[in-house]
């Protein structure tokens, strides 16, 4: 018998005990059922757009007989030296050194798109990655180009070839697009008469990441002798992501993530977007194997960052 304020054995005070899981955690099944989810509801012309034809592309000039005459000799003047020049200026990034270089490209592409497209949904963006996907097709080869042959054009005579300037130029995009997608997420709070939500973050955040990976690509010393690093120009890419931090959070204020009470699912895809930044800018920027063209990796990556930056600059 017992009385009134008493305690059976095992009672709680109505909270989930230590070893209850937590149902809004996120779970292996949780995770697996979120991505067949995700890859369900994407529109079939949007996958095929995403996963095939560029793959495809790659592998069959791989296969192809003659195709490795299409890589850019370092002997080359320039770009526009001679049409055999621009053409193998364009031509080298579809074309492979080897089976394993191609694979680790495809694979490559696949691990970025498979980020970008859901942060472009989230972002309402679905249609500028395409378009930002057509913009480095035609632009970053030659521009990967160019910086090679600026840069290593009176070193070696060597050929480089390879898709990571495009897969590059894509993971610019990422940087910027998480940012983008991030700022569509609010507390819900706002209003005319509330006042700005009391959490969320600004795309324009972006250009500080961007000028800080540059930063890191400068200042680290890389895997390669050729790219050392260059403090004053590192420097300098830090001064400037540490003026455009102080500009925008004394215009828009610091970013604020907690509070925005995201689904466990939308967080994981946050978290997945950052690790594959961060690991592809250390790993074409900062850490790279011997024989990599970092050159064309950094000029891939600019160009980007600075195409989705225009469209984060008109959504104002």
């Amino acid at each position: 018998m017992r009385g009134e304020g008493d305690r059976a054995d095992g009672d709680v005070d109505g909270s989930p005990s230590d070893s209850d899981p937590d149902p809004n955690s996120p779970t292996l099944r949780g995770l697996l059922a979120s991505v067949r989810s995700a890859v369900l509801s994407i529109p079939p012309r949007d996958l095929f757009l995403i996963a095939v034809p560029l793959p495809a592309l790659l592998v069959a000039v791989g296969l192809a007989p003659g195709t490795d005459a299409w890589r850019l000799s370092l002997a080359t003047g320039g770009v526009f030296e001679s049409r055999w020049a621009l053409w193998t200026a364009f031509a080298s990034s579809f074309v492979h050194a080897s089976p394993a270089h191609l694979l680790d490209n495809l694979v490559n592409y696949w691990l970025l798109v498979a980020v970008a497209y859901p942060l472009s949904v989230v972002a309402g963006w679905r249609g500028r990655l395409l378009g930002s996907a057509a913009i480095y097709l035609a632009v970053v080869p030659l521009v990967s180009a160019w910086a090679t042959i600026v840069a290593l054009g009176g070193l070696t005579d060597a050929p480089t070839a390879g898709f990571s300037d495009v897969n590059s130029a894509l993971l610019g995009y990422v940087v910027v697009v998480w940012f983008a997608a991030l700022a569509t997420e609010t507390d819900g709070e706002s209003g005319p008469d509330r006042g700005p939500p009391a959490a969320g973050v600004d795309a324009r955040w972006a250009v500080v990441a961007a000028l800080g990976s540059l930063a890191v690509a400068y200042l680290a010393p890389s895997g390669v002798g050729y790219f050392p690093s260059l403090p004053a120009v590192g420097s300098l890419f830090a001064l400037c992501a540490a003026l455009v931090a102080a500009g925008l959070y004394a215009a828009v204020g610091r970013p604020r993530v907690v509070g925005l009470g995201l689904s466990p699912e939308r967080e994981l895809l946050y978290v997945t977007g950052a690790s594959v930044a961060a690991a592809g800018v250390i790993g074409s920027l900062v850490v790279v194997p011997f024989g990599s063209n970092v050159f064309a990796h950094l000029a891939g990556y600019v160009v980007g960052v600075a195409v989705p930056l225009v469209g984060v600059v008109l959504d104002g």
